[in-house]
């Protein structure tokens, strides 16, 4: 099968939606997409504008001028057109292209064609066009957009309390994201920068000296310029996978250096049960407030075992009774759907554990397929095949929704990932003032976040323009290179 783009080089955009019904593409060319398609059938799909378009124009969401977008399989009946603005192009270009692909295979994906990693974006926007009435959005949303019924639901439902979450935020008050690419083991289905602390002992010293480094010029900076940070996420990888003295001296730096807003909410990815200790969490503690996750990721020793996680449940029940006994009060869990091995009822036996430990708040991942990911390379293409819609996966995702919510916890924040077991989405669940400011208003592209460590992303956000500057992967690159990356990012801020 190939795609023939006609007056527009929007191959990007059509590919992602292709990928969620072939495995692979075998190249592209500017005007043509080629498909490696097992079926055999030798078909043409056009993509097609009425007329061609600037990229420029395609920003400027003023430009009310209607183009029309056009998609047909030749020697087929499978044809879909409308009419739109031109910042409303590639969107449309994917909705038309996944409504004929699902009409050709059969293959309906719950969140039909919102391929993107935030579709509460376009669920949100379709809610302030229909005059926030539920009905005509969730209407909107089925017929035009083609996602499933329950998706529609729950993704309101997290649309709108994100936006009541990002109006109570201060819109030029910064968020800091402090970075921590180790852990005590690296999980099977992991293809993050994360490397195994226990292999890299010399390393890790090494790397906190020159995060403690950029944490205090850039903090200086921001002294300097007078502005104060509302949200702090020390993550990775697991922070707590750092001897205790180097864990110690980052929180301390912390304290020391970083200009906060009055309440600003700190959270500290402790992660790895086997990794707390009391002494890190006293350190943790001269932030009287943190919020700390402790992720289990499955309730089963067998699947802890089978992704290489490096921990028991036992252990998962006793760092928890340890955070609690230093009286944390907001402690959030991470639970990942669709591990190796492990079916829905798997998944919902775990929830079910959890649930009666009663954190302030839950995290639903569902498992994505990453191709450096130690099971990827033990079976690529049973892998992949993964990512297709599974009813199974889906209807246990559903249950949990369902019992979160029973036991009051509301969904609050949302997004996708891509080649997702199921096309299914991770959702972030809170009691009643315990959702974390900093995943809403990281995800949102509305507040800026300053990215310190290796691999870390620096995202500036001014009005509708986003810029990014990433810190280097490689370790040895990071350590070595502080000083140039401090001062590059001080010229980019």
């Amino acid at each position: 099968m190939k795609v023939i783009l006609q007056n527009h080089t929007q191959s990007q955009s059509i590919t992602e939606v292709l990928r969620m019904f072939f495995l692979k593409i075998k190249n592209s060319e500017e005007q043509t997409i080629y498909i490696e398609d097992s079926s055999g059938q030798n078909l043409v799909l056009y993509s097609s504008l009425s007329t061609r378009v600037s990229k420029e124009q395609m920003r400027d969401t003023a430009d009310q001028t209607r183009i029309l977008v056009s998609s047909r399989i030749a020697e087929t009946d499978l044809k879909i057109e409308t009419e739109v603005i031109p910042s409303a192009i590639r969107r449309e270009l994917k909705r038309q292209t996944y409504y004929l692909l699902s009409k050709l295979t059969g293959i309906d994906y719950p969140w039909g064609s919102l391929s993107g990693i935030r579709p509460t974006q376009i669920v949100y926007r379709s809610f302030l066009e229909n005059k926030q009435d539920r009905l005509l959005t969730k209407q909107d949303l089925i017929e035009k957009w083609y996602v499933s019924e329950d998706k529609v639901e729950i993704a309101l439902k997290t649309a709108i309390r994100e936006m009541k979450i990002l109006d109570k935020m201060v819109p030029d008050l910064p968020l800091l994201y402090i970075g921590i690419p180790f852990c005590t083991t690296r999980c099977a289905y992991c293809s993050f920068i994360t490397q195994d602390a226990v292999n890299l002992k010399s390393e890790l010293s090494l790397y906190v000296k020159a995060l403690l480094r950029e944490i205090r010029e850039i903090a200086k900076y921001f002294r300097r310029i007078d502005k104060l940070f509302q949200a702090i996420y020390v993550g990775g990888g697991t922070p707590t996978a750092l001897s205790e003295k180097d864990f110690a001296a980052l929180m301390h730096a912390i304290k020391a250096e970083v200009p906060c807003a009055k309440n600003c909410e700190i959270t500290v990815e402790a992660g790895r049960p086997d990794s707390i200790t009391e002494t890190k969490l006293s350190a943790i503690k001269i932030f009287p407030n943190a919020r700390i996750c402790i992720n289990p990721q499955t309730m089963f020793d067998q699947t802890l075992n089978r992704i290489g996680r490096g921990h028991n449940v036992e252990q998962v029940y006793q760092a928890y009774e340890l955070a609690r006994n230093h009286n944390f009060r907001s402690i959030n869990m991470d639970l990942i759907l669709g591990l190796p091995g492990e079916y829905g009822a798997d998944f919902l036996s775990s929830l079910d554990k959890i649930l009666k430990l009663n954190p302030e708040s839950i995290t639903i991942h569902t498992m994505a397929l990453k191709r450096s990911a130690f099971l990827e390379q033990f079976s690529p293409d049973h892998y992949l095949k993964l990512r297709f819609p599974d009813p199974e996966l889906g209807s246990a995702f559903l249950q949990a929704i369902t019992s979160l919510q029973n036991h009051d916890y509301e969904p609050y924040y949302l997004y996708r990932q891509k080649n997702v077991r199921g096309g299914l989405e991770n959702i972030g669940f809170a009691k009643k003032d315990h959702a974390c400011i900093y995943n809403v208003g990281m995800m949102s592209d509305r507040i800026s976040v300053i990215g310190l460590g290796s691999g870390s992303t620096t995202k500036i956000v001014e009005g509708d323009r986003v810029e990014r500057l990433y810190n280097p992967k490689n370790l040895l690159n990071y350590i070595e290179r502080i000083d140039e990356l401090i001062e590059r990012k001080k010229d980019f801020l």
